[in-house]
């Protein structure tokens, strides 16, 4: 992957059936944009290679800590969200022996969108050898917001990924203001392959706005939920979630699982991240091994998986405690 030759345009982003009638805006850069990341090994540190971005986001520099197998790379977004026809779009590659990070630095905002549409959609490669883990954070859809989300990953023979995705139910905590499942439509498509073969797919169509019964039938009556492809093996124990948190684990038979989640926004944030870094460790330092980066201090204690919010009933979060609870078997 070089330096692009001319920037990331709406032409580039796929629309979906759905959203056939409406259209991105025309802005080459400020509404369209995105970055294209290049992952190499530099002795046994994980760095930025080639790399293109286009605002409104940026890639901060690959971080690198001495007590931490992976590096931490922070997507930025200069504006306050996701705007009614904002489009973002991502090529990730991860060259062979990489260990990395990718996150965002907050949660994504959805704001309304009443004439058209928003999205983000990823491209990413994972070669031998290369262990990538993406959390593009929180996903907050405001009231009548319409969003897009799309992702193709590459998987080469020995090439592991760990993908999250996490939906809260809009700014509820708000009183008479709440917008809590307030939404327009969200769309989510997501593809993995190894090699020729398909190994995961998930594709959804929520059509809002969403009355008490829908979530009962949508989420049990929760507030969020939460979704991780694992592409690589899980181990053979993990922490136990909270009690106010419901997580599921679906054995794929490629070798790949995915688990879901549905609880409160703050437990199934904490928990999922707290799986996430613990799966990664395992692959790095076998069974047991301290999870990456979440029981360090290397994490701003502003970035939203670092946090310690308390749980519904007034415990710390799994996220905070995850090294310290005993191995559990992995319900399934």
């Amino acid at each position: 992957m070089g330096p692009r030759a001319v920037g990331i345009t709406r032409q580039d982003l796929v629309t979906p059936p759905e959203f056939q009638s409406l259209h991105l805006a025309d802005q080459v850069a400020g509404r369209i944009g995105g970055a294209d990341i290049e992952l190499v090994r530099v002795g046994e540190e994980t760095r930025l290679g080639a790399c293109y971005q286009q605002i409104p986001m940026r890639i901060m520099p690959a971080f690198s800590f001495d007590d931490e197998p992976a590096a931490l790379l922070y997507m930025i977004t200069l504006t306050t969200g996701l705007m009614d026809g904002d489009g973002h779009r991502f090529q990730v590659k991860s060259r062979p022996g990489t260990r990395a990070v990718l996150t965002g630095q907050s949660a994504s905002r959805v704001h309304p969108a009443p004439v058209a549409y928003s999205t983000q959609q990823w491209d990413v490669n994972v070669e031998d050898d290369a262990i990538l883990v993406v959390l593009p954070g929180p996903t907050i859809p405001y009231a009548g917001s319409r969003f897009y989300q799309r992702a193709r990953v590459q998987l080469a023979p020995t090439g592991r990924l760990i993908w999250g995705d996490i939906w809260h139910p809009g700014r509820y905590d708000r009183g008479e203001l709440s917008e809590r499942f307030q939404f327009n439509r969200i769309v989510q498509d997501f593809e993995a392959r190894r090699g020729d073969r398909l190994v995961y797919r998930d594709r959804f169509c929520w059509n809002g706005p969403w009355n008490p019964s829908d979530v009962d039938w949508y989420l049990g009556g929760h507030l969020a939920t939460a979704s991780l492809f694992v592409a690589g093996p899980l181990p053979d124990v993990m922490p136990e979630p909270v009690a106010s948190v419901r997580r599921s684990v679906f054995r794929l038979d490629t070798g790949e699982s995915c688990l879901r989640w549905c609880g409160s926004p703050h437990a199934v944030t904490a928990d999922l991240v707290a799986v996430t870094m613990r799966v990664a460790a395992s692959w790095t330092g076998g069974p047991g091994s301290r999870p990456w980066l979440i029981n360090s201090s290397d994490l701003a204690p502003n970035h939203w998986f670092s946090i310690q919010p308390e749980t519904d009933d007034g415990g710390t979060s799994s996220a905070a405690i995850a090294s310290k609870i005993p191995a559990i078997p992995l319900k399934t």
